[in-house]
């Protein structure tokens, strides 16, 4: 009698996983046209900030299957439990022994995080070396601003941009490369360089004399967050290794994503910097030799370390097919009253800058998927 409620239990318990699995299957058969429709009209940001991947999408809707068949699989492990009440036990899914030696527990070893969850452990960025997916987006246009930092004259140049994410490690844009060693929920952190561009005596009539800045190799270290889906904080200090200006900048920024609406976004950012007395001397003070130099047209003037400016920023981002999108912005700063005092910036330059442009980006997904 007992082989025979045993045997009901078992049939009703294979035909409860086989309906759930049908439904998980059908569940997702149906959302795959519509995850492809999101990955057509969701908006591309700036791959550095915001918005999923085509990858994340489609992990996204793997986990959602597995998470499915888990837990159908769960609450079939629950009710044959509830069935077997002459055999009490305790199944703990961490610690201590299992309840039945005679089968291995199908699901205390499938409960985890997600996939998505790789990186919360403190060590967990070891997962980030394994070159799964790279998310590549090149583009150049045109930028009108300052021939060197604090003038009122300004200029058209050619802005190329290169931004690289790979596999939440290397991040790569136009104010340098982030290595993200070390990151757990959404915090990241690890080593920073740049490469700044050197400043010619050339560039303006106002720099006669000063001399050139060459172009500077920096290294440093970067910490970066996102947090509530719509906020971006980063912070980076690099010192310049032997060439150029010889000092040291940290660099803080903070990104807001405004709004979505079809395939148009907006974001806004601020962002502040302080440099310590090498950079403020290569850039803003004016030596005895200098001032000489420039025939006592520049009066010889020392500023010291210091927050050199504040400013903000507006973003948008169009997309145009799958793609390619359309990046308008427009950027500010204002610059500090001791450094704004330099001759180059109070008689021949402007405390207030600016600059506009555009980018025409192509994005590009290299990895596993094969896209």
């Amino acid at each position: 009698m007992r082989g025979l409620m045993l045997l009901k239990t078992g049939s009703k318990q294979a035909a409860f996983v086989s309906a759930a699995a049908l439904m998980a299957a059908l569940f997702a058969a149906g959302g795959a046209p519509a995850a492809a429709q999101e990955q057509i009209d969701d908006p591309q940001l700036s791959p550095m900030l915001f918005g999923p991947t085509q990858k994340e999408k489609r992990d996204k809707l793997r986990q959602d299957r597995k998470e499915a068949e888990e837990a159908a699989i769960l609450t079939a492990e629950q009710e044959r439990d509830a069935n077997r009440l002459d055999e009490p036990k305790v199944r703990p899914l961490i610690f201590g022994e299992k309840g039945f030696e005679e089968e291995e527990d199908p699901v205390g070893g499938r409960i985890t995080l997600g996939e998505e969850d790789d990186n919360r452990g403190f060590f967990g960025s070891l997962n980030f070396l394994i070159p799964e997916e790279t998310n590549l987006s090149i583009g150049i246009g045109p930028i009108y601003e300052p021939d060197y930092f604090g003038s009122n004259d300004y200029e058209f140049n050619a802005d190329p941009q290169v931004y690289v994410k790979f596999k939440n490690f290397v991040f790569l844009d136009d104010d340098g490369a982030d290595f993200a060693l070390f990151g757990f929920s959404r915090f990241r952190a690890g080593p920073s360089i740049k490469i700044r561009a050197r400043r010619d005596q050339d560039d303006n009539p106002a720099l006669d004399g000063l001399g050139d800045v060459g172009t500077t190799f920096e290294m440093g270290g970067f910490v970066a967050t996102t947090f509530l889906d719509r906020f971006a904080f980063k912070a980076k200090a690099r010192h310049a290794i032997k060439t150029g200006h010889h000092g040291a900048a940290v660099d803080g920024y903070l990104t807001a994503l405004l709004f979505r609406a079809g395939r148009f976004s907006l974001a806004a950012g601020g962002q502040a910097t302080w440099i310590d007395d090498n950079f403020a001397d290569a850039y803003f003070s004016i030596t005895p030799e200098q001032s000489a130099r420039s025939g006592g047209r520049l009066p010889v003037y020392e500023v010291d370390s210091g927050f050199r400016d504040v400013g903000g920023s507006v973003n948008a981002y169009i997309n145009i097919g799958d793609r390619w999108s359309l990046n308008p912005y427009a950027t500010y700063q204002y610059i500090f009253r001791d450094y704004a005092r330099t001759p180059i910036i109070a008689d021949y330059g402007s405390r207030h800058q600016f600059a506009f442009g555009f980018h025409l980006m192509r994005e590009f997904t290299f990895g596993a998927s094969g896209e």
